[in-house]
C-alpha cells in the first residue's frame, strides 16, 4: 500500500510522535511518503531516521488560534484572501505526484488543516483524517474559513474521521457518524518499564509533563502542593517536564519541592524514579503522556475532563479528581503519599490496562482495517 501523511509541525509534540510511531511500524510493508511544511526543524529530523519519501510544499493552517478580535479578524482576511489559495495552489501540484505515485490513501494528521481534504479533491485518492484534538477546548483554534458549510466540505472530503477518543467523536458530532470511528493513540513500547517500586527515601515524587501552559495545568498541580505544604506535609516533590517557563512567582520554600526540567527528549527514563503522573489538563483530546504514565507502570492522578476519563480506571489504575478543585487534587496526592503500598499497586494495574488497550501495535492494525474498508468500497 502507498500511504500519503501529511505532517503540520516544525516541533516534536503529541500529534506528531504519534505519526512517527505509526510511520515507523508501516515503513517496513508499505510505501511511505510525508507532506510536510518544513525543511527543518525536530520532526523533519526525524522524518529522515525512516524509510519515507519526504515532499516539502508550503501550506496554511485552516484553523486559527483565536486571541483578540481583532487579530483573529487579520487572521481571518489573510486565510481567506492569501492563504487558503497558496493551500489550492499546493494542493493540486501534490495531487498530481500523488496519482503519479500511484499513492492509495492520503492520511491527514490533524484536524487544523485542510490540505489533505484539498488534494484528495483534486487527485481523486481517499482521504482519512485523523482528528487528534478538540481544537477549541485545547488550542482556541476555530475555523478561520468565510465558508458557511466548511463543516459540510469535511463531510465530502474525508472518507473516514478517525477519533483519538470517544470524547473527540462526541465533540465532532456535527460530521457524519457512520464516517466517525474511535481509534485510541497508539504508543511505543520503549515507555513500557520494568519499575522498581523500591525506593531510597520516604520522599513521593510526582511528575507532570507537557509544555507550560495554563490549559496544561501545572499551576493547578503547583497549588496542590502549596495546601500540602499548608496541611505540614513535606515528604514530596512535583517534577515538571516540558517546554516553557512559569510566569508566576513562587515562595522559596514551595520551590524547595519542585524540580523543573524543561524540554526533556527522553521521558522513559525519567519516569524510572517518580512515583505517580499527574495529568491536570482542561482537555486532553487522549492524553498521551497518560499512557505513557500507565506503560512505565505509573498511577495516575488526572483531572475529569475530555479523553482522561476514559484512559484512568478510578481507584483502580489512579484517581479522577474533579478539574479546578485544588483540595481533592491535594488528597488524592495524600492518598499516594500516606499509602504508598497503593503506588506499586495501582502502578501495576496502570500497565497492564494500557499494554491492553493503548499500545502502536493495536493502533496501527485499526488503521490498516479501515484503509482496507475504504478502499475495498473504492473498487
Amino acid at each position: 500500500m502507498r500511504i500519503l501523511f501529511i505532517s503540520h509541525e516544525k516541533n516534536l509534540n503529541g500529534s506528531s510522535k504519534s505519526l512517527l510511531n505509526i510511520i515507523e511500524m508501516l515503513e517496513q510493508e508499505h510505501t511511505i511518503y510525508v507532506l510536510t511544511r518544513f525543511s527543518d526543524g525536530a520532526v523533519y529530523d526525524e522524518l529522515l531516521k525512516h524509510n519515507v519519501t519526504i515532499l516539502v510544499y508550503k501550506y496554511f493552517l485552516a484553523r486559527k488560534s483565536k486571541n483578540t478580535t481583532s487579530e483573529w479578524i487579520f487572521k481571518r482576511l489573510k486565510y481567506n484572501f492569501y492563504s487558503k489559495f497558496e493551500n489550492q495552489r499546493t494542493a493540486k501540484t501534490v495531487a498530481k505526484i500523488v496519482k503519479d505515485k500511484g499513492i492509495d490513501i492520503i492520511h491527514s494528521n490533524t484536524s487544523v488543516i485542510d490540505i489533505g481534504g484539498l488534494i484528495s479533491q483534486y487527485s481523486g485518492v481517499p482521504h482519512i483524517w485523523h482528528l487528534r484534538e478538540f481544537g477549541d477546548l485545547d488550542f482556541s483554534m476555530y475555523p478561520a474559513t468565510f465558508n458557511l458549510n466548511y463543516k459540510k466540505w469535511m463531510n465530502c472530503h474525508a472518507e473516514r474521521f478517525v477519533c483519538i477518543s470517544q470524547a473527540i467523536y462526541n465533540h465532532y458530532s456535527y460530521l457524519d457518524e457512520k464516517k466517525r470511528i474511535v481509534v485510541y493513540n497508539g504508543v511505543d513500547k520503549k515507555n513500557v518499564l520494568e519499575k522498581n517500586y523500591t525506593r531510597k527515601d520516604n520522599i513521593i515524587k510526582f511528575l507532570i509533563a507537557g509544555r507550560i501552559l495554563e490549559t496544561k495545568g501545572q499551576y493547578e498541580a503547583i497549588a496542590a502542593c502549596e495546601l500540602l505544604l499548608q496541611q505540614g506535609i513535606k515528604n514530596f516533590e512535583l517534577h515538571i517536564a516540558g517546554s516553557g517557563k512559569l510566569n508566576k512567582e513562587y515562595s522559596s520554600e514551595i520551590m524547595e519541592h519542585i524540580v523543573i526540567y524543561g524540554f526533556v527528549k527522553d521521558m522513559p527514563s525519567l519516569r524510572k524514579n517518580i512515583d505517580v503522573e499527574l495529568v491536570c489538563s482542561n482537555a486532553e483530546a487522549f492524553g498521551r503522556v497518560t499512557a505513557e504514565a500507565m506503560l512505565g507502570g505509573l498511577p495516575v492522578i488526572g483531572s475529569n475532563k475530555g479523553g482522561t476519563v476514559e484512559l484512568i480506571k478510578h481507584g483502580e489504575t489512579g484517581y479522577l479528581y474533579s478539574k479546578g478543585n485544588i483540595n481533592e487534587l491535594a488528597g488524592y496526592m495524600k492518598e499516594f503519599i500516606y499509602n504508598t503500598t497503593q503506588i506499586e499497586k495501582m502502578g501495576k494495574c496502570a500497565k497492564k490496562y494500557a499494554l491492553e488497550h493503548f499500545t502502536i501495535e493495536r493502533c496501527v492494525s485499526e488503521l490498516l482495517g479501515i484503509y482496507h474498508v475504504v478502499l475495498n468500497n473504492r473498487t
